[in-house]
């Protein structure tokens, strides 16, 4: 999204909550990873410890399927993805981070769920009452894939993990370049992935590779990739709901196959700034599928101001008919007054579940309330119903969230005024929340 350059005079704003004594990043989840040129398909693979052991079982494994984060890029020249040197590549703005210690979260039914973050997978088979170590290690995770109660991945700023056993062990994967952003599993042999990239921003819940990135396929579950030719450049998300049917998000647009990667389509793109208003740089696409041609999306602007920064949401059922559903309401609804969407939950962009192609759960982030708040909204009926379910409890900030239903649902965060970093669930739509895990 776009910003008012009368508003925004630094992409390195840093804004404080009134009565925290916090100072917050403009762009508060921006993890950044280096790059390496040059792009194969390269196979290969060594055994994570399970819950018997959670440290990687060699040190050479370690070494060679799970490197070391590379230091933050600094160059002002233009990235390279996996396929080498791109064109008009920029260098998103934003200040490195961490990753968080709790960072994603996903469920596959209302008993089976996992939980990854720095140097963690944690697993649960009794919808959250309990929750086991699965994987302790080097690996900074921010994202978790299954598919089923058995097969799943985990991907980090410096590793990509595969389990076949419901996460009784992983394997550490060797990657392309070094560099797999993000990955989004169909069947457990088939799978796609978002490689390369000048940054990663994870404030969307799914990690979005900010410039430069390229989709990837894989068949044979994660052990060798290749490039998916003729897909839409600078890609940031990628998501399918069936082998055939699938999307990629780039800056400000939304595209669409339905011959699994053959052949795309553009399906959508996101409404441009009124006059007057200076781009940043391109928005940020993140996109999660729903079944069907059905896909939820999120658009990230940046900048901030008064403990705001843009972010639009849009959904389709179809991949041809689009609707709006909320947006920031101080510096989005300057930017597109035209649009004139409901305000979304909170001033800041969270992270977001989707349920169904009916249904979806965003959870946002409101740093000016005390420590900070993260509210709820729940989307039905294709968008043209929103609730407000109010402020998840314990958490200030929410990095993960993962819905089953409207009612059921998980989401991962830290405690702004605590540091701690905790599980919450609900089960009645966000009215109450119990606290599942608590870790510092």
């Amino acid at each position: 999204m776009r910003v008012m350059s009368a508003i925004i005079s630094s992409s390195r704003l840093v804004v404080r909550p009134a009565r925290s004594g916090l100072a917050l990043p403009a762009v508060a989840l921006l993890a950044v990873a280096g790059l390496a040129a040059g792009c194969g398909t390269i196979s290969g693979g060594h055994q994570a410890a399970g819950p018997a052991s959670s440290s990687v079982t060699s040190s050479a494994a370690a070494t060679s399927a799970v490197p070391a984060p590379a230091p933050a890029a600094t160059s002002s020249q233009p990235a390279q993805g996996c396929a080498g040197p791109a064109a008009s590549v920029y260098n998103a703005p934003g200040i490195s981070v961490a990753v968080p210690t709790l960072a994603a979260v996903q469920f596959v039914s209302a008993r089976q769920g996992w939980v990854a973050g720095a140097g963690r997978v944690l697993a649960t088979s009794d919808g959250g009452r309990t929750w086991t170590t699965q994987y302790a290690g080097p690996a900074g995770l921010y994202q978790v894939d299954f598919i089923d109660a058995s097969h799943g991945w985990a991907v980090g700023v410096n590793g990509l993990l595969r389990t076949a056993n419901g996460g009784a062990t992983w394997t550490a994967l060797a990657e392309p370049c070094g560099s797999i952003r993000s990955v989004h599993f169909v069947t457990p042999s088939l799978g796609y992935a978002v490689a390369g990239g000048s940054q990663v921003w994870i404030s969307g819940g799914v990690p979005a590779a900010a410039g430069g990135g390229e989709l990837l396929t894989t068949t044979d579950g994660g052990r060798t990739w290749t490039r998916v030719a003729g897909a839409p450049a600078q890609a940031q998300t990628a998501c399918f709901s069936s082998p055939a049917s699938g999307f990629v998000g780039t800056p400000g647009k939304v595209w669409h196959t339905a011959d699994g990667g053959k052949n795309w389509s553009l399906a959508f793109t996101e409404p441009a700034a009124t006059a007057g208003v200076r781009a940043l740089a391109p928005d940020t696409t993140v996109l999660e599928c729903a079944g069907g041609n059905a896909v939820w999306v999120l658009f990230l602007g940046y900048g901030a101001a008064l403990s705001h920064a843009p972010y639009l949401a849009y959904a389709t059922q179809d991949a041809r008919n689009w609707h709006v559903l909320f947006e920031e309401s101080y510096i989005e609804s300057g930017a597109r007054p035209e649009v004139h969407a409901p305000a979304g939950p909170g001033t800041y962009p969270g992270p977001f579940s989707a349920i169904s192609p009916d249904a979806a759960a965003f959870v946002g982030f409101s740093p000016p309330v005390g420590y900070g708040v993260a509210p709820l909204e729940l989307v039905t009926g294709s968008g043209a119903s929103l609730t407000k379910a109010g402020n998840v409890g314990g958490i200030s900030q929410a990095y993960g969230a993962a819905f089953i239903s409207t009612a059921q649902g998980w989401v991962v965060g830290k405690n702004l005024q605590t540091g701690d970093y905790a599980v919450e669930a609900t089960a009645d739509g966000g009215r109450t929340w119990t606290r599942q895990y608590l870790t510092g």
